[in-house]
């Protein structure tokens, strides 16, 4: 299940860190994902799950200055960063990596991993990761007569990376900005900056949208609309979208 993906030339990315690249699949070849405990079991004080399906599952990541956990695995996935972050990352096989990340940071893994992170900034190390399930496939198509976000307004909407079952969107608007009427399958929100919104559902009728504060994680539903960002500053998301499907559960 091979990710395309877009990523800034810049980006260091926090995938390095949490399951991706030549490294993982060294760790995976040295001890196998199957043999060892998901983060997620072995170290419930730094990963949560925000939310599941039968197909992802998205765990909250948060690591004080520090600290460090223990030996554990991640499925394929991709992260979004939520803060600045440093990690030395000390892999099956022995070797130890140092990685880092910018807030907003969004990359993609087609490997497992086996690792034990440990946060070797000043600050708190945070990210959501999106672990893709084994076997999960595309919900039944779901297709409204309104073309997809990234079609219909690029300026607003960038595909980062996508696979068959998920697509990473970063949502950026500007304030007072508009976009057009357009679709997204079912999703999960990541607020980078929360800003508040509106929405224009095709019935005409208008509606005010979540305005989650930086870091949150809202789920819900596909669905056609037409926002508009009424804040005063920049509004930044990325959208989690599950491809085909019109619910998230």
């Amino acid at each position: 299940m091979r990710f395309m993906r877009v990523v800034s030339a810049g980006a260091i990315g926090l995938v390095l860190a949490c399951g991706g690249g030549d490294a993982a699949e060294e760790s995976a070849d040295a001890m196998s994902v199957e043999d060892v405990s998901d983060a997620v079991t072995a170290d419930p004080d730094h990963y949560s799950v925000e939310f599941e399906n039968d197909a992802v599952r998205i765990v909250r990541v948060s690591y004080g200055p520090g600290e460090a956990s223990v030996m554990h695995s991640h499925p394929p996935l991709c992260s979004v960063g939520l803060s600045a972050s440093a990690w030395e990352m000390t892999n099956a096989d022995g070797t130890v990596e140092e990685n880092t990340g910018a807030r907003g940071d969004v990359e993609c893994g087609e490997q497992g991993s086996v690792h034990i992170p440990r946060n070797t900034s000043d600050g708190v190390n945070e990210a959501i990761l999106v672990e893709i399930k084994n076997g999960a496939m595309a919900g039944t198509v779901w297709t409204p007569e309104e073309p997809h976000a990234a079609g219909a307004d690029p300026d607003h909407y960038q595909v980062e990376a996508e696979n068959d079952v998920v697509r990473m969107l970063r949502v950026r608007y500007g304030p007072g900005e508009t976009s057009i009427m357009h679709h997204h399958p079912a999703n999960c929100v990541v607020f980078l900056q929360d800003g508040p919104t509106t929405f224009e559902l095709p019935s005409g009728e208008t509606i005010e949208g979540a305005a989650g504060d930086a870091g949150t994680v809202n789920c819900g539903d596909g669905e056609v609309h037409l926002p508009t960002h009424t804040g005063d500053g920049e509004l930044e998301v990325v959208l989690i979208e599950f491809k085909g499907r019109a619910t998230a559960s």
